[in-house]
């Protein structure tokens, strides 16, 4: 009874510990998760609302740009068509510009732009702008530092500041309608390449602002954008952007992308690059106006764990109570098992995962008692196995022996070919019967082949005619047994033994490389060349597979560099070419 108390004790300490540790953890996984998905969710809401109003911008830089292609594709410009030396054909060439730029390309944005000049290769200046007329007047600089963009990027329209532009206007800041931003363009002839000039198109603060003043980041965001040299061409009032840590990490943003960061913990700054005009829009609203839901959910989030402590606590304690009696029966049964005594059985349970734990247990025990019975069998089984191995042992040295009595008796009756036969049927048997080895010398395997052609030679008698070459120091060459003899009794059967004049087999064995080659030559016609090369292919033959058998077991001791490398006639003769490589003891 006291043991019960112990276990229950013992699962409901563990139980009770693992429930409260993981609340508190989840609890605080759990809000900071939420607090990060809400940071995601604002920070995605915020990176949207920059990319929609980038999106708006662009389609209006591309507008402008659009309305400027007219000039890349009109063969003349009439404008510029005539000369422009007097200061009539001057002033003729500008009314004419007016004409073009103010009734024909812009005359839908007219109010957004503030002036629209032309200058030409001479350096000439047509302009909408009274007060421009003259070369001179430019602000060289800015002149200069477009003219090497349009270099670097010629079918580009490029967009500037306010202080990049090439003439300020002293007239046109007394009107409510200031100078916002430029337009560029390199207009060169579409057909011939040829440079006609620079336009240059001056848009006022509606342009940007007419698009941008409804553009709202939150309830108390703001949008600003400033261009690659980080000044500013357009900013919302708001004093976010009066903050110096505000300020400090916009600067510090890439010069292009787009991303979300958090400045200080306390605002969520988005950013994007226009890649019409490289202007990068930020936008930055705090913290807390994003993350306000946040914290009735953390409220809610504490008050249900609260709750389900308590229920996981009166859960566990009933789980203890059914889990530990049904556990102890089984760990005692267990202990008589563990002592010799497979007889026992469990007493099933009414609660389903402890019944299959006590199913499993009657299983392993049946188990242990039949496997003991089937070692009992198999130890009976391996002493028979080694009876008849005894058996097989003996019949081997009784084949010997009565080759040895008749040797000795042809011996003695003067029947020196039958002493000869005999000699080389008993050599070929030794060999074979000893053929487990998995490597034997080249030597020893070519004396093998040699036993073999002199008992075929004593059967065919005059029909056939042998020769085998070796290299003397090949004879220590390590190679697989019974890689020869397969394909001479091919070569015989298949080839010699069907010629009525019989024929001749040779045997050379040479090295070449680090490879040892064994060409085996036969008198063999075109039907058994075809035949040796169908069986060596075709794995679906069943008869006389000793050719595809050879060739696969040298593969696989070798490599499937090795095996059996050539079938082919030459010289009127059938060319069989093996491929062993060049090892020895030594190696």
């Amino acid at each position: 009874m006291s043991r019960t108390v112990s276990i229950r004790s013992i699962l409901l300490t563990a139980i009770l510990f693992l429930m409260i540790f993981p609340l508190v953890v989840i609890t605080f996984i759990t809000y900071q998760k939420q607090n990060d998905l809400f940071q995601n969710q604002a920070s995605q809401f915020v990176q949207q609302s920059v990319a929609q109003t980038k999106s708006t911008l662009d389609t209006n830089l591309n507008e402008i740009d659009r309305l400027t292609w007219s000039l890349l594709y009109q063969q003349s410009l009439e404008f510029i068509a005539a000369p422009l030396d007097t200061t009539y054909q001057l002033n003729e060439a500008n009314r004419k510009f007016k004409e073009k730029v103010y009734s024909d390309l812009f005359s839908g944005k007219l109010n957004h732009i503030r002036t629209i000049s032309f200058v030409t290769p001479d350096s000439y200046v047509l302009s909408t702008d009274s007060s421009l007329a003259h070369y001179d007047q430019l602000d060289r600089k800015n002149y200069n530092y477009i003219v090497n963009q349009f270099n670097e990027e010629p079918l580009k329209m490029h967009w500037l500041n306010n202080s990049q532009a090439i003439y300020q206007s002293k007239a046109g800041f007394n009107t409510p309608v200031h100078a916002s931003v430029t337009a560029a363009r390199r207009i060169v002839d579409s057909n011939t390449a040829e440079l006609r000039g620079y336009l240059f198109i001056q848009l006022n603060d509606l342009f940007l602002d007419e698009y941008l003043r409804g553009v709202r980041i939150g309830s108390t965001g703001s949008l600003q954008i400033t261009d690659h040299f980080g000044e500013v061409i357009y900013s919302q009032q708001s004093d976010l952007f009066n903050n110096p840590k505000i300020t400090s990490a916009i600067q510090e943003l890439p010069s292009f992308g787009s991303g979300t960061i958090t400045v200080d913990g306390k605002w969520l700054l988005s950013y994007d690059t226009s890649a019409v005009s490289n202007w990068k829009l930020t936008a930055v609203v705090p913290l807390n106006e994003v993350l306000g839901p946040n914290q009735q959910i953390l409220k809610v989030l504490l008050i249900m764990s609260g709750l389900g402590a308590i229920v996981s606590f009166v859960v566990a304690l009933l789980f203890t109570a059914v889990l530990s009696k049904p556990v102890i029966g089984l760990a005692k049964v267990m202990s008589v098992a563990s002592i010799d005594n497979l007889n026992v059985r469990e007493q099933m349970s009414s609660i389903r995962e402890i019944s299959i734990l006590q199913r499993n247990f009657n299983r392993l025990v049946d188990r242990t008692q039949q496997l003991l019975i089937e070692n009992e069998n198999a130890q009976k089984q391996k002493g028979d196995a080694q009876l008849k191995t005894l058996q097989m042992q003996i019949q081997p040295h009784f084949l010997y022996n009565t080759l040895d009595t008749i040797y000795w008796m042809s011996k003695k009756h003067g029947a020196e070919p039958i002493s000869k036969l005999v000699t080389a049927l008993g050599k070929f048997f030794r060999f074979t019967l000893n053929s487990s080895l998995e490597r034997v010398s080249l030597e020893r395997e070519v004396e093998h082949v040699e036993n073999y052609l002199r008992i075929l030679a004593f059967r065919y008698r005059d029909k056939l005619d042998y020769r085998i070459t070796m290299e003397p120091e090949l004879n220590d060459v390590w190679t697989m047994p019974l890689i020869l003899q397969p394909i001479v009794e091919n070569a015989i059967e298949h080839g010699i033994a069907r010629l009525k004049t019989g024929g001749h087999i040779n045997l050379d064995i040479y090295r070449s490389g680090h490879e040892v080659l064994i060409d085996i030559v036969n008198d063999g016609d075109d039907t058994d060349l075809s035949r040796m090369k169908q069986l060596l292919e075709d794995e679906k033959q069943s008869d006389h597979v000793g050719l595809r058998n050879v060739h696969q077991r040298i593969q696989l001791s070798f490599g499937e560099a090795f095996g059996i490398r050539l079938i082919d006639r030459v010289n009127g003769r059938t060319l069989v070419r093996l491929c062993i490589p060049l090892s020895r003891e030594s190696d």
